[in-house]
């Protein structure tokens, strides 16, 4: 298994590499990515605070404002922030993986982000949630089904993938503390992904 911390490292660095034109390739959230976003909000109490973690452009960020959520947008790639400033959001460069989770939120949205991840290290993501979330309050995630690890090679650079099984994920939810109470897969060219909201303990 490759250092979590030289992996994820080239995984970013393909990003900053691609950001721009993943921004300009990407639109908003439509279907099942809309609906797994409608969810959470739908869950959440008016006025909520939600962290995102790997904002991108903010496509995700804009559709929860939309409908009265605060999202606090972080990214780990620098010129998605950037980006998001540029057109006048606020968004703060933040490595989940190293960084501490400052303050408490009703909600987290971590989207198309956890497949980056070593496993050993999403155990500690999920305990920051934990930890980072009101009593009661919810995750958003969504990733690639499978079971296997590899290296996607693209022009931009490399990206790490490492797949789950929706049980091998909802045990980690489990003893991080977190209930699934909501999910669904969707079928992409690709690919099986799914998506899985979880709320904390009370």
């Amino acid at each position: 298994m490759p250092h979590p911390k030289t992996s994820n490292a080239r995984t970013v660095a393909a990003y900053e590499n691609c950001a721009r034109a993943y921004a300009a390739d990407v639109p908003p959230p439509t279907g099942w990515a809309a609906e797994s976003l409608q969810q959470l909000a739908d869950g959440l109490p008016a006025g909520s605070r939600v962290l995102e973690i790997g904002s991108g452009p903010g496509w995700d960020a804009d559709f929860l404002e939309q409908r009265g959520v605060q999202v606090h947008r972080t990214d780990v790639t620098v010129t998605f922030c950037d980006l998001q400033i540029e057109r006048g959001k606020q968004a703060q460069v933040l490595d989940v993986l190293t960084d501490d989770i400052a303050g408490r939120y009703d909600g987290i949205a971590m989207l198309c982000v956890l497949q980056h991840f070593e496993r050993p290290d999403l155990d500690v993501v999920l305990r920051k949630f934990a930890g980072a979330l009101h009593a009661g309050g919810l995750a958003l995630l969504s990733y690639p089904l499978g079971e296997d690890e590899y290296w996607q090679k693209t022009d931009s650079g490399d990206y790490r993938v490492v797949r789950w099984t929706a049980a091998g994920l909802d045990r980690r939810l489990g003893a991080a503390g977190f209930t699934v109470v909501w999910d669904k897969e969707q079928q992409f060219d690709s690919g099986p992904w799914r998506a899985v909201l979880a709320r904390s303990a009370a």
